[in-house]
């Protein structure tokens, strides 16, 4: 076992000697080999082990992505003797194998094998008390065709992705999308990374190396795989670069620091929407509230204050108490509204120090609807196990459940929640003055230091960090601020030759107006206040399908091997992409029109090097591309070379330019944009074999036989 995870050997024997150690010698031993299958089983992914390196993990999924695109084609270059044989009436009938039993895969053979010799097939005589014309009633076997042939290889593709713990493509997708997603390389290395991520995070929570005292909200480990994967995306996004039609050139890094990737940009938008939605708050004479909701002490793998095994403990990880928080929300949301009544405002979800998340809920009500607001989430929060809520003095606590209503005397809300944005977002923020330990975590910690750690556990996880509740769309709010002063000409030109109705320009232009101001309060007011029904809202986002640029190299797939037909452009899976393009405008009598807010069109290519140049153009001559001309030397009649005779012997190179160029090279190989061509190339290598086994094979031409010989005379 250690042997086989080295990765968390270390980890692991700790553990093993830490659970053998809380018994006696052969109970302790026995939980202690008990937890280490468990283990196993975790970290065993079908027959990928999740701590190998990515390689590894890169090649286990283009074999399987390989296996279900072998499956499909053995399907389809069966048809034909399929629906011969069925002609011929070779085929049996289909049976309908009923529910297998058994725990065991060998109880489950076993009772497959007994059920076929106990039922009807050709070979057997019915008994005497069955009519002869009882036997010859069967069921046609269905003719094979294409549909057929690809509904049969995603139901063996589905099943291959639920045996090693993968969600499978939602049923509700096209079957053709569903196997393109099966089939695909990139989809698999996808699914099993984050899986390999989740098991092997979990295993270190139950280890206990994820608490306060080792690494707090998540693991060494993890925080070394998401440094990695921010390496890769960095690198990717350096790769290539964008141009819009004024000739204007970006990396897609550059491009991804002006928008919210930028975690400096994301934190000020939240503080602003959290600040002015407070202001619009005390216009309206609402109550501000600070909700706390815990899980119960089975989510919990350690002990809060001395960080040892919690005997109550079930092995739920993170996300499962996510989906509980969740749960218990929606179903408070939907009493309120049975109720009537109505909340909006922030959620907020942090980790405790063990990775178990908990949730802060930062929202504003009317005053009379405070009591019943509060007591329907206590009903709710304190539901399950509520032995917990009491010490055994038999007093009530707060573990569970905790409220504290803002006091507009000692800070706003953006004061209440500004510490818990920035420890989820960068760490960095103003000290309040006044606060001692202001810069530190609940735990003592630094916040800039456990800020890239809560990070990695919510992308390790995919848990939502930030989620506002009754307020209107923030990407309305995000596409009009696209039409800045800058943008004013375009716009005007846009409103000439669509000519949409004054009622309606002039809800866009107010808002728009609250927008360019930074002004969230007065956004809201304008797009209907809380808990508005999006519906009545009176702008919404405008999204279109793209359509294809015309140029020949977007006639074929790559992904799918299909020759693309139409105009809709479509992704790597076959299905429709849909762009947004700008807003939707309504004015009160309910008329529409539309509002273009994505001005520039941009078009994403490798980034060329800095000394590559290009053979089209027109205006100043080049330098040629090659350093001879056509001209002929006066003295020998040779061509004439541009570049002097003592630079064209080759260089002598030192071992650093050598060990500098190796490493170049080496980058090369190994960056996603080589990879994916690569990948391309062998999955067209695999698409013609596969075509060329479909293609029959002609018969063998005719032997040309020998002219017989007969001697003359004969």
């Amino acid at each position: 076992m250690f042997d086989r995870f080295e990765t968390l050997a270390m980890d692991l024997r700790r553990t093993f000697a830490e659970i053998r150690r809380q018994g006696s010698r052969t109970s302790g031993l026995l939980a202690a080999c008990d937890w280490l299958a468990d283990v196993e089983k975790c970290l065993v992914i079908n027959t990928l082990n999740a701590t190998h390196d990515d390689d590894a993990l890169c090649d286990y999924a283009k074999a399987q992505a390989m296996g279900v695109e072998d499956a499909r084609n053995k399907f389809i270059g069966n048809i034909a003797s399929h629906n011969r044989r069925l002609r011929l009436g070779l085929l049996t009938p289909p049976r309908r194998l009923s529910r297998i039993e058994g725990e065991t895969t060998s109880a489950r053979v076993r009772y497959v094998a007994d059920m076929i010799a106990q039922s009807r097939n050709a070979l057997t005589p019915p008994p005497p008390s069955i009519p002869l014309l009882a036997v010859f009633r069967w069921e046609r076997a269905p003719i094979m065709s294409i549909a057929v042939a690809d509904e049969m290889a995603l139901k063996q593709a589905r099943e291959r992705a639920r045996l090693h713990g993968i969600t499978p493509p939602s049923p509700k997708m096209k079957r053709g999308a569903q196997i393109s997603r099966l089939a695909c390389p990139n989809w698999w290395r996808r699914q099993l990374r984050r899986l390999a991520g989740r098991r092997i995070e979990q295993v270190m929570r139950e280890a206990r190396r994820v608490h306060k005292r080792a690494g707090i909200y998540c693991s060494n480990l993890t925080i070394a795989r998401r440094r990695s994967q921010k390496i890769r995306t960095r690198s990717l996004l350096e790769m290539f670069e964008a141009t819009n039609q004024d000739g204007q050139t970006y990396t897609l890094a550059e491009l991804a620091e002006l928008g919210l990737a930028n975690p400096d940009h994301r934190r000020a938008e939240l503080m602003l929407r959290i600040s002015d939605t407070e202001a619009e708050a005390n216009r309206l004479g609402h109550v501000g509230l600070f909700y706390t909701i815990t899980t119960p002490s089975r989510f919990h793998p350690v002990q809060e204050h001395s960080s040892r095994r919690n005997p109550k403990y079930d092995g739920s990880t993170p996300r499962e108490a996510q989906q509980h928080l969740q749960k218990l929300w929606a179903q408070a949301r939907a009493s309120l509204a049975r109720d009537g009544l109505s909340i909006y405002g922030i959620r907020v979800v942090e980790p405790h120090h063990d990775g178990t998340p908990h949730w802060h809920l930062l929202v504003w009500a009317k005053p009379d609807h405070v009591e019943a607001v509060t007591e329907t989430l206590r009903s709710y929060a304190e539901a399950e196990s509520p032995e917990e809520l009491s010490d055994r003095f038999g007093q009530k606590n707060t573990a569970r459940f905790k409220l504290e209503i803002m006091d507009r005397e000692k800070g706003t809300a953006a004061g209440y929640v500004a510490k818990y944005i920035s420890k989820n977002i960068n760490g960095e923020q103003f000290a309040r003055d006044g606060v001692d330990g202001d810069h530190l975590d609940n735990y003592g910690h630094d916040l800039a230091d456990v800020a890239p750690r809560i990070e990695s556990w919510a992308a390790c996880w995919g848990i939502r960090q930030f989620q506002f509740v009754g307020l209107p769309s923030v990407t309305v709010w995000r596409e009009v601020r696209r039409l800045t002063e800058k943008q004013q000409d375009e716009l005007k030109a846009w409103e000439e030759a669509t000519k949409p109705r004054a009622s309606i320009a002039r809800v866009l232009h107010q808002i728009r107006e609250a927008a360019l101001g930074g002004h969230w309060d007065q956004f809201l007011r304008l797009m209907g206040g809380p808990n508005t029904p999006r519906k009545d809202q009176p702008i919404k986002p405008w999204s279109i399908p793209a359509f294809r640029t015309g140029e020949e190299e977007d006639d074929f797939s790559h992904g799918t091997g299909e020759v693309k037909s139409g105009f809709v452009e479509r992704g790597r899976y076959g299905d429709e992409i849909k762009v947004p393009k700008g807003l939707v405008v309504k004015d009160h009598k309910g008329r529409t029109a539309e509002y273009l807010t994505r001005l520039y069109r941009w078009s994403v290519r490798p980034k060329r090097n800095a000394a590559g140049g290009s053979f089209s153009g027109g205006g100043e001559a080049a330098d040629p591309w090659t350093c001879v001309t056509n001209c002929t030397d006066p003295g020998t009649g040779a061509g004439q070379s541009l570049i002097p005779r003592s630079l064209l012997t080759p260089k002598e190179l030192t071992p650093e330019e050598l060990e500098a160029q190796l490493q170049r090279y080496r980058e090369w190989r190994a960056s996603e944009h080589v990879r994916q061509e690569m990948d391309d190339v062998d999955l067209e290598h695999r698409m013609i074999q596969a075509a060329v086994r479909r293609h029959p094979k002609p018969a063998p031409p005719e032997r040309q036989g020998v002219p017989e010989y007969f001697p003359e005379g004969i």
